[in-house]
């Protein structure tokens, strides 16, 4: 996997089962668009890594969620929403991103908002 630190035990914990990974496929999509990054693709392809098997990958763990609820709450980039939609249909208790969007929310009704780092740290402690 070309994850290391962090995000590796993220993806450990949901393989592991302790944790629930959802997506919907509006975000996969996103993911695939954001793997064709010039940037991202030189660093998975120097790991022998396909950006299919990237995706692979997390839909192995991922649960799919169908959205059916449209949140129009960042208007900076309303293409965010869809994590937020992701996570209400999901019934997440937390949206773990790097996005600068969600992260100033901080918290959408019940879930909140973390960083790879915080949510990490919330896994150590609980």
């Amino acid at each position: 996997m070309i994850w290391g630190g962090s995000p590796a035990n993220i993806i450990k914990a949901a393989e592991e089962g302790r944790i629930s990974i959802i997506a919907s496929e509006q975000i996969v999509r996103e993911m695939n668009q954001t793997l064709a990054y010039p940037r991202l693709r030189e660093i998975y392809e120097g790991a022998g890594i396909g950006r299919d098997e990237l995706i692979e990958a997390v839909l192995r763990v991922a649960k799919m969620v169908e959205v059916t609820k449209k949140i129009e709450l960042i208007q900076e980039d309303p293409a965010d929403n869809k994590f937020l939609e992701c996570a209400l249909d999901g019934k997440a208790d937390y949206i773990v991103s790097g996005d600068s969007h969600l992260l100033r929310i901080g918290q959408y009704q019940r879930i909140q908002i973390h960083t790879v780092r915080q949510f990490t740290k919330l896994m150590e402690e609980s």
